[in-house]
Order: C-alpha cells, then sequence, then structure tokens
C-alpha cells in the first residue's frame, strides 16, 4: 500500500482504509500500478539485481533472440541451440544480434525434464500460454526449483491481445490436458490462430475498439505472423483462406501422428482467471506451486506478472 501511495500522490490524503478501498475499485479497472514490478521494465531491473546481488542461480525458459535475464548465474532452456535461434531470427525477420551464445537446455519437445540442474528462479515471458500441458509444465518448473525459489511469469492478458474474441480458458480444460498427457495444442487453438484472431493493439483495446469479430482484423493494427505446422509455414491473414485452412488440418494431422510441437496459444488468460486455475491445483494437490505475488494488467498493456512460490 505505500507504493500506491508513493505512486499516486493525488491519493496522499487518503487514510489507510479509504486508500486500501480505491486500491480494491479502481486500480485493477483503471489499470493502476500496484506494485514495484508489475510492469516487465521494472520487473527485469528487480530480477537482475536480486540475482546478481544475493549471487542466486536462474533459469530463463525460451529466451528466444533476447533475453529478459543475463550474466554469470543465469542459463537457458529452449527448443533450439544458439545457432538455429539465429537461423529462426534471420527467418521471421527479427534481430539475431542478442541471441545467447549458449542455450545450456535444449529440448526440440519443450521438455523441462533435460534440465538436471536445481535453481533459485526460473523466469518465463509468454511461454505458459503455448505449453499444452500446464501441470505438467508447473510440475518440471518445481521440479528445479529450490525450495522456497520463485517461478516468476510475464503472461499475456486475452482481454488485450489478439484472443480478445476467443473464450477464457477453465480448470476443467487444464484437468482434462494434463489427463491425457497433451503434447501439442488441440486443432481448435491452432484454427482460433488462423481464423479467429482480432488485432494485437493494446491501447486500443483498452480504448474497446476490438475489431470485428470471426476473423476480420481490424486495418489499422492487423494481427501478422506465421505459425509452423509439421514444417510448413502458414501465414495468419486478415480474412481466413479456405484453402489454406484445409491444407493446415491435414498438416495438423501429420504435426499430430508425430508427435510434433507447434508454437500457439493453447490457453487464454486473465488475472484473475490465473489466479483461480493455479489455486484450485493446488488445493486438488495436481501441483506444488503456491501464488506468491499476481499483479494485475496495467493501462496500455497486454502482459501481467505473477510469481509461484515452490511450498
Amino acid at each position: 500500500m505505500n507504493y500506491y501511495r508513493q505512486a499516486y500522490p493525488e491519493l496522499n490524503g487518503f487514510v489507510d482504509n479509504l486508500l486500501r478501498e480505491h486500491m480494491r475499485r479502481f486500480a485493477v479497472e483503471q489499470g493502476r500500478s500496484t506494485c514495484a514490478y508489475d510492469r516487465r521494465e521494472y520487473l527485469q531491473v528487480f530480477l537482475q539485481n536480486t540475482i546478481d546481488g544475493n549471487g542466486l542461480r536462474a533459469l530463463e525458459i525460451s529466451p528466444w533472440d533476447n533475453p529478459f535475464l543475463r550474466g554469470a548465474n543465469v542459463k537457458y532452456f529452449g527448443v533450439e541451440d544458439a545457432e538455429s535461434l539465429r537461423e529462426s531470427a534471420v527467418k521471421f525477420n527479427r534481430p539475431f544480434k542478442h541471441v545467447p551464445e549458449k542455450i545450456h537446455f535444449v529440448s526440440p519437445a519443450a521438455d523441462l525434464s533435460v534440465v538436471d540442474e536445481t535453481f533459485d528462479i526460473v523466469f518465463s515471458s509468454h511461454v505458459i500460454e503455448h505449453c499444452p500441458d500446464l501441470v505438467t509444465h508447473f510440475n518440471n518448473v518445481a521440479k528445479i526449483l529450490n525450495a522456497g525459489g520463485l517461478y516468476v511469469l510475464i503472461v499475456p492478458d486475452k482481454r488485450y491481445c489478439f484472443d480478445y474474441y476467443h473464450s477464457d480458458s477453465t480448470i476443467t480444460e487444464v484437468i482434462e490436458a494434463f489427463a491425457v498427457r497433451r503434447k501439442i495444442p488441440r486443432l481448435a487453438d491452432v484454427i482460433n490462430l488462423l481464423t479467429t484472431s482480432t488485432h494485437n493493439n493494446s491501447v486500443m483495446h483498452w480504448f474497446d475498439i476490438h475489431g470485428e469479430r470471426y476473423g476480420l482484423r481490424n486495418d489499422s493494427s492487423e494481427i501478422s505472423g506465421d505459425i509452423e505446422i509439421a514444417g510448413e509455414l502458414f501465414k495468419i491473414e486478415r480474412q481466413p483462406n479456405p484453402q489454406k485452412l484445409s491444407h493446415a488440418i491435414e498438416k495438423y494431422s501429420e504435426a499430430l501422428s508425430k508427435g510434433e510441437y507447434i508454437s500457439t496459444h493453447n490457453w487464454r488468460f486473465t488475472p484473475d482467471s490465473f489466479g483461480y486455475i493455479v489455486d484450485t491445483l493446488k488445493k486438488l494437490q495436481l501441483i506444488n506451486l503456491s501464488l506468491f505475488r499476481l499483479c494485475h494488467t496495467l493501462w496500455g498493456r497486454q502482459e501481467f506478472v505473477v510469481m509461484l512460490e515452490k511450498t
């Protein structure tokens, strides 16, 4: 609460109980900052200083071509080695000069069980929504965390990104994915991305400008990119293409038969729904990670910060 008072001097005249009520009623709705690391640039400084200042060991999951954490105490896990990451960056017209010199643990299937060390902090940014089986992912992270260690995540908020029109993920879906040991996304998730995504401009979403539904994307803020299915790239286009969709479904069947990973959003969260899912999984004794801190999405942004503690 002291941070909230300092961040918004106009509220300095509020006594503690009124300030707490203001936070409860307005902070989340208005996208106000409520802690010192609820935005990525502040979180980055906080984590880096904590790691370096205390000699902690950290693992970053999927740093891609621009790691969030750096230094002698940081190691990296990814689905590609450093050389392949540089090649991928070139293929997708992304800068490759920040690709780490070494990816210490590599698994093309994104299997964290290949990590044979333990860490005080595990970090991921925009990774959790790509994991087909959340429960197994959480448990694999817990195995490589020291007691009392933190799993720190930056998670996209589906209300302010291209997932706006997609349904929130539910606890039943999460448990089902764990029960069947899902290895690749559902076909529905692939179709969602290719045909029913909207624009990805977070500020416009905060202004309740969400674009047309059912794949008719907003002209001024069109989602762009590619999705790779069984070795073939599919362009995410403004208007769904029936022939390309049919071909994508065929390629999905090929990927499914081979158990090949497909990078798309498997899950769609808000801060509240994410917190509920983690709490419920903990109560069901399916995971041994607990919510340590859950920050809400800031105005104009499309992501929120979560810290889970190994208990």
